[in-house]
């Protein structure tokens, strides 16, 4: 499982037909994956790091970082769920009704919510020197920090919305490399936990207040699209 002695060049050269803006942080993802390969995914028909692996890559890197509207979930819900509300709670047909939209739709939103959360954390880090690992492209990883010299540890950042969310067995990087962890809301307690992002220089920049802030900005870009 090894990339191309060019990797780095024709990630520059796939990206730059794509996003010239994103050249250099596409480079530095394909860089640190020649480097850590187990941190690749696998891709149907293709070698891990041959030229046209590289170029899906690219392609999946730009597009995870397009405005995204929420979607309702496209499975049909199991009527169970109301025959239970309706003979247990006394829930009458009518109020069925409304409860089974905004049901879909709160699972829309919530869907959202994940790529809201790493789209404003881009906004915030990237600026810093992280980069975001958009399209999945790296595994267990959503955030990479080159490191400032050669031979230098890479910083590997995973976040999650809640605490209860499933993190990655995925721990430890050959070489000591460690991948922080990070969640944004706690599962059986109010608040949140940005004063304990990782990222200390970073802290400071992050809040609540200013993810909502960012996420209404966003919400109208993409309900604005839809029209």
């Amino acid at each position: 499982m090894a990339f191309a002695r060019n990797a780095r060049a024709i990630a520059r050269k796939a990206m730059h037909q794509i996003d010239p803006g994103l050249d250099d942080r596409f480079a530095n993802v394909i860089r640190f994956l020649a480097n850590f390969p187990e941190f690749a995914k696998k891709e149907k028909g293709l070698e891990i790091g041959e030229a046209k692996y590289i170029e899906r890559q690219a392609t999946a890197f730009w597009r995870s970082r397009q405005i995204k509207a929420p979607k309702e979930p496209s499975t049909i819900p199991d009527e169970m769920v109301s025959f239970v509300l309706a003979n247990y709670f006394d829930v009458t047909e009518s109020r069925l009704r409304g409860i089974r939209k905004t049901h879909a739709l709160s699972m829309a939103a919530e869907n959202l919510v994940g790529e809201l959360l790493e789209q404003y954390l881009a906004s915030i880090l990237e600026p810093a020197g992280w980069i975001w690992c958009s399209g999945s492209t790296v595994k267990s990883v959503d955030f990479v920090k080159p490191p400032k010299s050669n031979g230098g540890k890479w910083s590997l950042l995973q976040v999650k919305n809640r605490s209860n969310s499933e993190n990655s067995s995925s721990s430890k990087v050959r070489e000591g490399t460690t991948i922080e962890k990070w969640h944004r809301t706690f599962a059986k307690k109010a608040g949140s936990n940005w004063d304990q992002f990782p990222d200390k220089s970073s802290a400071a920049l992050l809040s609540e207040a200013k993810f909502k802030s960012f996420s209404k900005k966003y919400l109208r870009q993409a309900k604005k699209g839809l029209k």
